[in-house]
């Protein structure tokens, strides 16, 4: 079956050149325009498979005409030809981008030209007349569409100047698509080699349950060494409804979007794919930032906080007590006889030591505060939240915890030193002080902590 064939001129000798020259060939239909507009009226009625256009027309140019096409699915896979006068001057740039398939020159002699037509006539080139028929009847739909389109794209890319705030663009990439489709719960994953996120937007499931369902969808998902989630969590054990949107940059996985329950989801799902590059790239700017975060602030042995951002936080820290009347603790915590580990085990046994102790830390002081590796074998913990009785069953339960454990080589114990910031004006004394009380545990045993605080039955104050 032949080809259906549209000539976009706004000369009438041209028009009847290509006309006698495409008469030649086996074609379904030939039809002709005289500007770009009527070319696109004429296009989105009949959808022809190949569509020859003048690249300087009045008003709508050839390229602009292909920008406008190639923006409807059902002109992916049409063949464009452009053809070019004398006076024509392509930027190659817009050329590359303009989504023709082929520039000819009218300047070629008519034999040449002719076999040129012939030759991109019979390649495998279609359109496909059974998608988007039903909203774009002519061509200010496709502006209007264009349009909302350039808007969407422009609203996420407007985001990537937060980047060094996470949840807050992903809050505000949430309310967006708000605006398209009403959904009960949504959740967006970012996905790097160092850390995996999800944000829960009203998902009544577990951690598990969610992490679960969203990793499922990707094809071949990377493993971050850390995984943090954000927004509340329930008991629920089933999720209905989902509908995932897989993210990739560069071919590989970096993220995804989910919603529950979701009104309207065809909707949704055309605005994601319009927003598909633009969400690619915001995505992979988070994760570059979140990499860059992750590289200056994180101990790499441990996944601790290293000691710059424990001395940052103290800081603040010690700022904000002043200014808001509260007390906040801090510990030292060292590992008992490590240089006899590493000189008889070996540093990688060493090194096992330190990850499983700071995963153990870690696990016990999250959501009281923050520890981090403070250099060699001494960790810190900054504890705003806690009274002076709750830090003592916290260290107790850390060192137990450390003395119960079987590391590869046998046990391991932790010496603590603790102090309160109430009677010290600045936030060096303070870590000082915890460091001498380390030292006294040190001296006096080892596994053990030493308090310059009496434990009270008081409120935390924070």
């Amino acid at each position: 079956m032949g080809k259906k064939v549209l000539v976009v001129d706004d000369s009438k000798f041209w028009r009847l050149v290509l006309q006698s020259i495409l008469e030649k060939f086996e074609i379904e239909a030939l039809f002709t325009a005289e500007n770009a507009m009527q070319g696109i009226e004429i296009a989105l009625k009949n959808f022809p498979d190949i569509i020859i256009t003048d690249y300087n027309m009045p008003g709508i140019s050839g390229l602009q005409m292909c920008l406008y096409l190639r923006s409807i699915p059902a002109f992916k896979d049409a063949g464009i030809v452009v053809l070019t006068g004398s006076d024509d001057i392509i930027n190659q740039f817009w050329a590359e981008h303009s989504g023709a398939n082929k520039f000819l020159s009218k300047l070629l002699p008519k034999d040449d030209l002719e076999k040129e037509l012939e030759s991109f006539i019979k390649m495998n080139f279609c359109a496909n007349n059974s998608t988007e028929k039903f909203y774009i009847s002519n061509i200010y739909d496709v502006l209007e569409q264009k349009m909302r389109s350039e808007v969407l794209n422009r609203e996420i890319l407007s985001l990537i100047q937060f980047a060094r705030d996470e949840l807050y663009v992903v809050r505000k990439l949430v309310n967006l698509f708000e605006n398209f489709a009403q959904f009960s719960a949504s959740a967006v994953l970012l996905l790097s080699p160092i850390e995996g996120r999800i944000y829960n937007f009203g998902f009544q499931a577990t951690r598990k349950t969610l992490h679960d369902e969203l990793v499922k969808n990707f094809e071949k998902p990377i493993q971050p060494s850390d995984w943090s989630y954000i927004g509340g969590y329930g008991q629920e054990l089933k999720i209905e409804d989902l509908i995932t949107f897989p993210i990739k940059y560069d071919d590989n996985e970096i993220g995804l979007i989910a919603f529950s329950k979701t009104a309207d989801f065809r909707v949704l799902i055309k605005t994601l794919n319009e927003a598909y590059e633009s969400l690619s790239l915001l995505f992979n700017t988070l994760n570059l930032f979140r990499e860059l975060r992750v590289a200056s602030t994180i101990d790499g042995l441990t996944g601790l906080f290293n000691k710059k951002e424990l001395l940052r936080f103290l800081e603040e820290t010690h700022e904000l007590s002043k200014k808001s009347d509260f007390t906040y603790y801090v510990a030292m915590f060292d590992v008992d006889n490590f240089k006899k580990v590493n000189d008889t085990y070996g540093h990688l046994v060493g090194d096992e030591v330190l990850k499983t102790i700071g995963k153990i830390l870690k696990e016990k002081v999250q959501g009281n505060g923050i520890v981090g590796r403070y250099g060699g074998e001494e960790f810190c913990a900054i504890l705003p939240k806690l009274d002076a009785d709750s830090v003592v069953r916290l260290i107790d339960d850390i060192l137990d915890t450390v003395r119960n454990t079987k590391f590869s080589h046998g046990s391991c114990t932790i010496s603590c030193g603790a102090v309160s910031s109430e009677y010290y004006s600045s936030p060096t004394e303070v870590l000082k002080a915890a460091d001498e009380m380390l030292y006294i545990s040190k001296r006096t045993g080892k596994d053990k902590a030493s308090f310059m605080f009496l434990p009270k039955e008081n409120s935390p104050t924070f």
